[in-house]
């Protein structure tokens, strides 16, 4: 398998490790605000919608770095191959510090360190957005953009959406993780069970944006002849 092949291979399992971990996450959300469900129960449900969502995390950057590799390989991003290098080392730590922050908040270990790396954590996440919206929109607008195809610019244009929606998310999720410690340490309550199925439905609507954005941008894969099909 020559290297270019691997990308391809990797590009879908990496896509379907991503919406299945998507999936499996919006499911288990659904159980840790049943009512009718033990709180014991439910802290377990959250421990597992945790290990799962970090698989959805960890996927991102793996994805981006996957598609930026293929698009220099196959001429579509005016890059020297050597850039392909730089990018995974970037992806390795980018992978690295999402998973220490994992670690480091399901031990019960969240601390300063975790703090800190989330905080780097969002502002790369934000920047690399903000690159792949302007990128998108460029090669769009104009002939001599980053992308040299339209449908490839139309995929990051989708890729920046889901990197915003993702972001949105974070942010209207911080009730509900502040909801469900009390939930644990005080037990349920009314005030506590609305507080968290609330965030909840506010990030639905950003999820099924995600979602359509990456089926999206699939079927405007299978629709194009691309070197990596």
């Amino acid at each position: 398998m020559t290297f270019y092949e691997f990308l391809k291979v990797a590009h879908v399992v990496v896509f379907a490790v991503w919406f299945g971990t998507d999936l499996a996450t919006f499911h288990l959300s659904r159980k840790v605000i049943d009512r009718s469900i033990e709180v014991p129960t439910r802290r377990v449900l959250a421990g597992a919608m945790l290990g799962v969502e970090v698989l959805a995390r960890l996927c991102l950057p793996t994805m981006l770095a996957l598609g930026l590799s293929l698009a220099i390989e196959g001429g579509y991003l005016s890059a020297a191959s050597a850039w392909i290098a730089v990018i995974w080392v970037v992806t390795a730590g980018w992978v690295a510090m999402v998973w220490t922050i994992h670690l480091q908040s399901h031990r019960g270990q969240g601390g300063e360190l975790a703090g800190r790396l989330a905080h780097v954590d969002l502002a790369l996440r934000s920047l690399v957005c903000l690159g792949l919206w302007v990128a998108a929109v460029w090669s769009l607008a104009v002939d001599d953009g980053p992308f040299a195809s339209s449908w490839l610019a139309a995929k990051v244009l989708l890729f920046a959406l889901i990197m915003t929606c993702g972001i949105a998310i974070r942010f209207l999720l911080r009730p509900f993780s502040a909801a469900f410690g009390r939930l644990v340490s005080d037990g349920s309550n009314d005030e506590t069970e609305s507080t968290m199925a609330a965030a909840i439905r506010r990030a639905q609507p950003l999820v099924a944006v995600i979602w359509f954005s990456l089926l999206s941008a699939t079927v405007i894969g299978v629709l194009q002849r691309l070197p990596w099909e």
